[in-house]
């Protein structure tokens, strides 16, 4: 039981993409339609505790499955499958890059890399900002927090609520 509950949670980690709330999916059909190893309201009460507990809910929602098959062994080892293709993925990718950090070609793709990063960040800022700013006054706001943060280093906190105190006395 052990092993078919780590291949599965196994299975899901390697091929879920979209967040916590996507994985629920992947992991209800296993559970629930697959392998039958609670119903569909037992399911439903489990993504319920996993909201209300802290961490991400796809690795709650797999403790919380392997719990009620198999225990505490049941647990570990669903919460161990879900995050394994991840640990798996990340350390093969450490390991590259650490072996090809110094080639001059792996240096120039990061080079680029680096631009197209900046320009990800101008388009979201873009989109952000046509919502974000809706007058004036919000522009000047932003440019204010932009100089105090490039000036005096200052933490993002105490921005956010200068320019919360701010716009609560004159907007």
């Amino acid at each position: 039981m052990l092993l078919s509950l780590f291949l599965t949670f196994c299975k899901i980690g390697l091929f879920s993409f979209g967040g916590g709330y996507a994985v629920l999916a992947m992991i209800q059909q296993e559970v629930v339609n697959i392998n039958a190893w609670m119903t569909a309201s037992e399911f439903a009460d489990i993504v319920a505790i996993s909201q209300m507990t802290p961490g991400p809910i796809a690795i709650n929602a797999a403790t919380f499955v392997g719990y009620r098959q198999g225990g505490i062994p049941g647990s570990l080892v669903c919460t161990l499958g879900v995050i394994f293709p991840s640990i798996v993925l990340m350390l093969a990718i450490t390991f590259t890059y650490i072996k090809l950090t110094k080639l001059p070609w792996f240096q120039n793709i990061f080079q680029k890399l680096r631009w197209v990063t900046l320009g990800l960040i101008a388009a979201a800022m873009l989109l952000i900002g046509k919502t974000a700013f809706t007058d004036l006054f919000s522009v000047i706001i932003f440019v204010a927090a932009l100089f105090v943060t490039w000036r005096w280093k200052t933490n993002p906190i105490y921005l956010m609520l200068g320019a919360a105190v701010i716009g609560l006395i004159f907007g």
